[in-house]
């Protein structure tokens, strides 16, 4: 085979094995250590009661308007690789997405609309009857003041939520809430939310029928304190008060938090806690992690963390929670997606040193045909010269 097939065959192959690596392989080695964690105190017996739970958040599906197609294209491929590779690797009992799944729900036309949610369902398909269960975000239906009845309802309708649902997972309690509609005003999403959220709560303490509601509610939970699920996180000032590895690197130079826009407010933050007396509960909205402790309206301290962003268009690094939750614990693990540094590192490197080595004799060869050019004009100039000086001294 000629030296220039060889070459070219070599290349071939060198990068297909690079976009292998880098498009599929790479996600299996940045989660591969990943697992649910172990709760304290369950035995081998317990394992059948223990939830294991993957709760990711803010996707943010690009729809026509907004980003390139290639971005889109890009961040969609990044997300179902995590998705699937995570889904392969770990095995969940069941999915939950906290909000922002479109990036313009809000605005988008019934057709553009319909367009994303087909491009969600085949990025997230699931393997089995592994559930996915997920809550709206603002992104997806609009803030407070944008928020339209055919919105919500088109949304409710596709992918298949409520404002309110309290579901049962292997006999673990878990409360999913819009938060978009937790403002104390006359909404008809808030009057709505209020009164089912009433209905719930109540329903948790298995008060009997002659016990007025507000005696119910000052009751606590009866049984297993539920998980919390919503977009919106708990109210709290600002991401100072956060722990944790992957908080908002603008921390420290941020404003306060504005009730109902970055964080629900302080009294819907009291109503959620004293009506559903979670043990622990997960937010979105933010982009960034944060780890907190409330003690806002119960005397039952509730820890919260906020999912950072799904979307390599929101973090270089995004990650997912991983959650085991059995009766009396729980416990969770972050599981990183590989870092969009890395990878573009990755692809620098493993093709532009082949790319040098191929290329680096050519740019020699033509500086040395170069050279040669030129040492034999100098000679030609010095032979020149040098017959100058001759015929001057013959002259003189």
């Amino acid at each position: 085979m000629p030296r220039r097939l060889q070459v070219m065959f070599v290349a071939i192959v060198w990068t297909s094995a690079v976009l292998v690596f880098n498009e599929y392989l790479i996600y299996y080695l940045s989660m591969w250590p990943c697992s649910f964690p172990h709760v304290v105190g369950s035995s081998e017996n317990d394992v059948a009661a223990e939830v294991r739970a993957m709760i990711l958040s803010d996707p943010h599906l690009l729809g026509e308007k907004r980003g390139a197609w290639i971005d889109r294209t890009r961040r969609e491929w990044q997300m179902e690789r995590t998705f699937q590779t995570a889904q392969s690797l770990l095995e969940p009992d069941v999915i939950f997405i906290l909000g922002d799944v479109t990036d313009e729900g809000q605005d988008a036309s019934t057709e553009d609309f319909e367009r994303t949610f087909e491009r969600y369902k085949r990025m997230f398909r699931r393997s089995g009857d592994t559930p996915l269960l997920l809550v709206p975000g603002n992104h997806d239906i609009g803030f407070h003041n944008a928020i339209s009845e055919s919105g919500v309802e088109r949304f409710d309708k596709l992918y298949d939520t409520k404002s309110v649902r309290v579901i049962s997972i292997l006999n673990l309690p878990f409360v999913l809430l819009n938060s978009v509609g937790l403002k104390s005003d006359d909404c008809f999403l808030c009057s709505a939310m209020r009164q089912k959220m009433k209905e719930s709560a109540m329903a948790l303490r298995h008060c009997a029928p002659d016990v007025s509601e507000e005696t119910c509610l000052s009751q606590p939970v009866s049984g297993k304190r539920p998980i919390l699920l919503q977009h919106y996180p708990l109210y709290r000032s600002s991401d100072l008060l956060c722990h944790g590895d992957d908080l908002d690197p603008s921390v420290g130079h941020q404003a306060e938090f504005r009730e109902n826009w970055e964080v629900i407010s302080k009294d819907a933050t009291e109503t959620v806690l004293s009506h559903f007396q979670p043990r622990l509960a997960f937010s979105g909205h933010t982009h960034h992690g944060c780890n907190v402790m409330h003690h806002l309206g119960t005397p039952f301290p509730t820890e919260e963390q906020t999912v950072a962003s799904f979307s390599w268009r929101n973090r270089n690094s995004p990650n997912f929670i991983l959650l085991t939750a059995s009766e009396n614990d729980y416990s969770f693990d972050k599981c990183y997606a590989p870092s969009e540094t890395v990878v573009l590192a990755i692809y620098i490197l493993a093709l532009g040193i082949p790319l040098v080595y191929l290329v680096w004799p050519l740019v020699m060869r033509r500086y040395n045909s170069k050279k040669r050019v030129s040492d034999f004009w100098s000679k030609v100039s010095w032979v020149e010269q040098d017959n100058s000086r001759w015929k001057s001294w013959k002259g003189t």
